[in-house]
């Protein structure tokens, strides 16, 4: 049985199987877009996507870092934010009780 259970929201929409019915996600797949949605809700991704180059940057990072940090769910210490290509962000952690978790900012604006 899943600790976590939450509906599957792509692009602001709840994402329909073929019968129109609405889909699920359970434990680290939840872990995952909760936080994507908490760094859509505070601005950051777009702050992040938008910059190119300056020390915004690194301030950014940090943020969203210390965002993802203080979800009870994340191991401290395990979180990175990186560009994988340009404007492409990704945000890696390790979860407490579900292994690791990887989620795309860019993917999700």
């Amino acid at each position: 049985m899943a600790t976590y259970i939450d509906l599957h929201i792509k692009s602001g929409d709840i994402v329909l199987d073929a019968g129109l019915n609405p889909t699920y996600l359970t434990d680290r797949a939840v872990i995952a877009q909760d936080i994507v949605h908490a760094i859509l809700e505070t601005g950051l991704a777009n702050l992040l996507v938008s910059d190119r180059g300056t020390g915004v940057t690194a301030d950014t990072k940090t943020q969203i870092k210390l965002l993802v940090e203080d979800d009870v769910r994340i191991m401290p210490g395990t979180v990175q934010v990186e560009q994988v290509t340009a404007g492409n962000w990704w945000v890696f952690a390790d979860t407490i009780d579900f292994g690791p978790i990887e989620s795309s900012l860019s993917g999700a604006l």
